[in-house]
């Protein structure tokens, strides 16, 4: 048994269902009408024990249902009291003991071999980690989709109903982008990390052919019962896709961050070691006496008669001319440092 919850004329309904097994699915059905105020079947005979209405179990036990208390305890556990859910919990220890553990243990197991939708795995896996990037979806442990196990598709869209409400308003809109495939439109990294990037014409419309898709879909809906009309169950994920925009993203900041962490590494290459004094001012045409009076002007003239005998495009070799432009380079630093020495002044003083 489950709790369904249904909007009827702006407040919310709720009704006491089961999953039940027919042919090769598992349907859903109703079993008893809590109305919009399920805490009035609730009944506190004094203090913070608590039980619930005769009619509760007259019409279940009508509709032939074998359940126990601790069932109807799980349904109405959100409408009681505070303090008596907090007494309840004290003495029950919820979900502890040794047969809770290989049920679920077991439920484990068979997750391994079970065949889910897919649309319920991109719904599970980015509840469970919040992730655009849905690739490596195939890698994630089987065991997180238990809660798929044994339930009719009405009792897995309730499920997802309550689950769902731990998305923000901003997260609503990348929530459907992910489950509904849309990436799966696009190629390369930016679809699946930044959709604010992408042709958004292009994206609706992917949308509304997923949209469609699914509300066609007999395997994913398995027997249960609908019109030509789009289910309510899939009204509010149009809802949530065309009314929300998407969530901030870091994307490109991530980028950005790695982009600069790769060059952090980075080790530019060593300067060549100098040459001899003599050997550079040979290659230039120089000799010591020339070096006192060396300037950069005076040296750059030289450099450029030296180069247009010796470049390559006018008859000259090629590591010949190499080794000309490393001399300059020498002599230059050399020159440069000279008018950098102490006590040195320009004519302005």
């Amino acid at each position: 048994m489950y709790l369904a919850r249904k909007q009827i004329s702006g407040k919310t309904h709720y009704c006491i269902r089961e999953s039940y097994a027919e042919g090769d699915f598992i349907k859903s059905r109703d079993l008893f009408d809590l109305g919009n105020r399920p805490d009035r079947y609730i009944i506190y005979p004094g203090g913070n024990a608590c039980y619930f209405h005769e009619d509760v179990y007259d019409q279940l036990n009508e509709k032939g249902v074998t359940f126990e208390d601790d069932e109807l305890e799980t349904i109405f556990w959100p409408f009681l009291k505070y303090e008596t859910r907090r007494v309840i919990e004290g003495f029950t220890h919820r979900g502890s003991s040794r047969k809770g553990h290989d049920s679920v243990k077991e439920a484990s197991r068979r997750c391994k071999t079970e065949k889910f939708h897919m649309f319920d795995i991109r719904r599970i896996h980015y509840l469970r980690f919040g992730q655009l990037d849905q690739s490596r979806i195939s890698r994630v442990p089987k065991k997180i989709y238990r809660p798929l196990l044994d339930k009719s598709r009405d009792e897995i869209e309730q499920m997802f109903l309550q689950m769902e409400n731990v998305l923000d308003a901003d997260e609503k809109k990348n929530y459907t982008f992910v489950v509904f495939d849309i990436p799966g439109h696009f190629e390369g990294k930016l679809a699946r990390n930044f959709p604010q990037a992408l042709s958004q014409k292009k994206v609706d419309d992917c949308f509304v052919e997923e949209v469609c898709r699914l509300h066609s879909d007999n395997q994913f809906w398995a027997g249960m019962p609908r019109s030509d009309m789009l289910h309510e169950y899939l009204i509010r994920y149009v809802c949530w896709f065309f009314d929300n925009d998407y969530a901030q993203s870091r994307y490109l900041d991530q980028l950005v961050y790695d982009w600069m962490a790769r060059r952090r590494d980075f080790n530019p290459p060593r300067p060549k070691p100098a040459m001899a004094l003599a050997d550079a001012l040979s290659v230039m045409g120089l000799d010591e006496k020339d070096l006192a009076g060396l300037t950069v002007k005076s040296l750059t003239r030289q450099y450029r008669q030296m180069a247009r005998k010796f470049h390559p495009d006018t008859g000259g070799g090629h590591n010949r001319f190499i080794t000309l432009n490393q001399a300059f380079e020498d002599l230059l630093r050399k020159v440069r440092a000279k008018r950098k020495a102490p006590g040195y002044r320009t004519r302005r003083g």
